[in-house]
């Protein structure tokens, strides 16, 4: 039986929080906000109930809903900045302020100076790089009808020329430490309206504004399509691997492991700086003129493994024109190609870069890339200083020389493709896994980057001894060699959902080191 609540709540939540309102004792109307939060999320708290939501999507822009229409809407924080902006909590009228209800009448009339409370603002946009398939396992499937929608700021997206949707969010509950972090992914539920932009500046301009009834967490192990896996993860990991090399990595099996490791890894301790490694596949081939793309295959295959990726080709132009950082202009945060969620993997392309000068937009741009890929922090440029937040995002290069012409990675791979190997082919052109292996595939991904592997006592004692017997033969090895090593036998561990480091594992994992050092020779 369908609650009459969860129909109101669906059809007309304005009515639905006209009433709640209504029904609570005046004395208590100091924390309705929390009141709000509860009834609605507690409406909604059964998944089914909760997919009943419309989205707001590329599919379903703004423009295709009417006016406070209940929305889900599954974005990232891009700008925490605006200041916060004052509502009436009751209205001279004796009604329900806030979530935008108001009139000229109520605008005009005479004001109870008690009743003005705080209201969040913040800009959110649609997830940066996030993949089709998340898209539409969470929001049904893509239509073949194309709304047309104009993103209402773009220079708020990280990802130029991408449609997206930017909405200007509202919160009336008293956020403290469960505010919204800059680039966190959350899903957020309200009602939809079209409201003039909350600025500082004289700028006039009306957004779609959303305000919030309440949030959900983006939980990437919730995602319909991924199901429960029949294989086991060995069987699972053998065949991904070989998949990857085989439709976008010319057969090359140790490079297709080591962008698997790649992928998986993570931010795991800031205070000790363990961060993800990156990875250079060097002697990776520019496209030719007679090429499919001029994509690689190799971001196909990661889009279809990962919830959120992104494609960086890197050019003079691009370098040398576009801040790679969010800068703030005018009481405005623009956004950069960097400023992504946690969790996302960017692939950088150098075949892109021609000949020329490269100017200082250009170097720092360089250096801004570096910066997160070793301290794992993004630097955000605001008129009078400088503000870092951390950032946990993954990066492969591919260079045509035998190492990256502007970055410093943890790992260079040697790329060996097989002759006549097509590394540059159209998504229509690879050959797919079947469903359920496909699925089982992102299963082993998704478990892999957010599981926990420990290293038992019999496996440390065995990492010492090896790393003592080397040391006798090469002088040079470090301390950071030693972690490096670790870390990548800890992230196959991972790869085959391992929750102790196994010596046997160890002992793949240097093997598959050892033929890297090779291909280096």
């Amino acid at each position: 039986m369908v609650s009459s609540h969860l129909v109101e709540a669906l059809t007309s939540p304005t009515d639905a929080l006209i009433e709640l309102y209504n029904s609570q004792d005046p004395q208590t109307l100091n924390d309705f906000p929390t009141v709000v939060t509860e009834y609605f999320s507690n409406i909604f708290k059964n998944e089914d109930a909760f997919c009943e939501i419309p989205s707001l999507d590329l599919q379903r822009p703004p423009e295709s809903h009417r006016d406070r229409s209940l929305v889900r809407f599954r974005a990232m924080i891009q700008d925490t900045s605006p200041s916060s902006e004052m509502y009436l909590s009751k209205l001279p009228s004796g009604k329900c302020g806030g979530w935008g209800l108001h009139t000229m009448e109520d605008i005009n009339a005479k004001i109870d100076y008690s009743d003005l409370r705080d209201c969040a603002v913040v800009w959110a946009v649609s997830v940066p790089g996030e993949s089709q398939w998340v898209r539409e396992a969470l929001d049904g499937e893509a239509s073949d009808k194309v709304i047309s929608h104009e993103p209402i700021q773009p220079h708020k997206y990280p990802l130029a020329d991408e449609r997206h949707i930017g909405v200007q969010l509202k919160f009336y509950t008293n956020l403290g430490n469960d505010a919204p972090k800059m680039n966190g992914i959350l899903t957020f539920v309200g009602i939809l309206t079209n409201e003039s932009l909350h600025t500082e500046s004289d700028i006039s301009l009306d957004v779609p504004t959303l305000h919030v009834l309440f949030t959900r967490p983006y939980d990437f192990h919730v995602l319909p399509s991924l199901g429960s896996c029949a294989f086991s993860p060995e069987e699972v990991q053998k065949e991904l691997v070989s998949w990857i090399a085989e439709e976008a990595l010319g057969g090359d099996l140790d490079a297709a492991e080591w962008v698997l490791l790649t992928i998986i890894a993570r931010v795991r301790s800031r205070t000790r700086s363990l961060n993800p490694p990156s990875l250079t596949l060097s002697h990776f081939p520019s496209p030719s003129r007679s090429s499919d793309s001029s994509t690689p295959t190799l971001c196909i295959i990661l889009s279809l493994l990962l919830p959120t990726f992104v494609v960086l080709p890197l050019s003079l132009d691009l370098l040398n024109n576009v801040p790679f950082v969010p800068e703030s202009t005018q009481e405005d945060l623009c956004s950069g190609p960097l400023q992504l969620s946690s969790g996302t993997t960017v692939l950088i392309t150098e075949s892109g870069v021609r000949e020329g000068k490269l100017v200082e937009r250009g170097v720092l741009n360089i250096m801004a890339v570096q910066d997160v890929m070793t301290s794992q922090s993004l630097s955000y440029k605001f008129p009078f200083s400088h503000f870092s937040f951390p950032t946990d995002i993954q990066f492969i290069v591919l260079s045509e020389g035998k190492k990256s012409a502007f970055l410093k990675t943890d790992i260079t791979v040697p790329f060996e493709a097989s002759r006549n190997s097509n590394l540059y082919k159209r998504k229509s052109m690879i050959t797919l896994p079947p469903p359920e292996k496909l699925a089982a595939f992102r299963r082993l991904v998704l478990s892999a980057k957010t599981g926990k592997i420990e290293v038992g006592e019999t496996t440390s004692e065995r990492i010492q001894e090896d790393f003592v017997q080397e040391r006798k033969t090469n002088k040079t090895l470090s301390s950071d060699d030693l972690k490096l090593s670790i870390t990548t036998a800890r992230l196959m561990g991972l790869t085959l959902l391992e929750k102790e480091l196994t010596i046997q594992t160890w002992e793949r994992s240097n093997a598959l080191e050892e033929r890297r050092k090779a291909r280096l020779d």
